[in-house]
């Protein structure tokens, strides 16, 4: 396939270089070849800014990076930038420590153009189901919507997406419209995908193919990861306990910023709504 610029894919990297040069490989082992990938480096300090100059220096039509003197902004607000960055028809999230499966971009192409034909003038987001893997890429889990009790379907009602987010970013791919109803990604939301969720879903659609596109890696250093859905457990709970306070305000504060007239209770009947709709099934 010929290059095509339109599809630019988006790498937030800090501290990377354990597993930043099988991600990136990954991509360029795609079917699909019609991508450019812009990657924001958040500051590192380990080799991670050498591995992607020199791949930069060696496909500088495919691989291009995003300087700027904006310093740490942390993982959210990295690929928050990255996607002011850009003004393109489609747009994919790229985590620097997975691994994309072959056909990743050619399957969530497929899906967004079918969606389009039915949706013409809405903003969507296509995303997938997920592999989880340990740090070695043996399989933990064939699906983590399964493995988190996760329900994609939900993706399309508003008050569940409020509630709990079913979309993960690094298996996204959007369209232009869905970045111009999500910019710019605010410091209230708690993540950049849990937030382009939100916008899309109130003015657009989500769509979801149940087949997995990634290896979703687990280490000690992940930013957000893949934990397994539990029985309800009285000392689990407890300990939960000193930290729910802290999220609660948390996902509070990302709420306002997207609804004013959200409320604290309505958020606790959402949470509470959704928990209970995943124990029924």
């Amino acid at each position: 396939m010929s290059y095509n610029p339109d599809i630019k894919i988006l790498l937030a990297t800090y501290n990377g270089q354990e597993y930043l040069t099988e991600q990136i490989d990954s991509i360029l082992a795609q079917s699909n070849q019609g991508w450019q990938l812009l990657i924001r480096d958040d500051g590192s300090d380990d080799n991670t800014l050498r591995i992607i100059e020199d791949y930069a220096n060696r496909l500088p039509d495919k691989i291009r990076l995003i300087k700027d003197n904006e310093g740490r902004l942390g993982a959210n607000l990295n690929f928050g930038k990255l996607l002011e960055c850009v003004d393109t028809e489609y747009i994919m999230f790229s985590d620097q420590d997975d691994v994309w499966l072959p056909n990743k971009i050619e399957m969530a192409l497929n899906s967004m153009k079918s969606a389009e034909q039915v949706y013409p003038d809405k903003p969507i987001l296509v995303h997938t189901d997920l592999k989880v893997t340990d740090s070695e890429l043996n399989t933990i889990a064939d699906s983590m919507w399964t493995y988190q009790k996760l329900f994609p379907e939900a993706g399309n009602d508003l008050n569940s997406v409020m509630a709990q987010n079913v979309v993960t970013g690094c298996t996204m791919m959007i369209n232009r419209k869905a970045r111009a109803v999500s910019i710019p990604v605010p410091e209230e939301a708690i993540m950049y995908d849990w937030w382009l969720a939100l916008n899309v879903c109130r003015h657009g659609k989500i769509v979801y193919v149940s087949i997995p596109s990634v290896l979703y890696r687990q280490h000690s250093k992940n930013q957000v990861g893949a934990q397994k859905a539990r029985k309800i457990d009285i000392i689990h709970f407890l300990k939960k306990l000193c930290c729910i306070k802290k999220l609660l305000s948390a996902h509070y504060r990302m709420l306002k910023k997207f609804d004013p007239r959200a409320g604290f209770w309505r958020l606790l009947l959402n949470k509470a709504l959704v928990k209970i709709s995943q124990r029924c099934r």
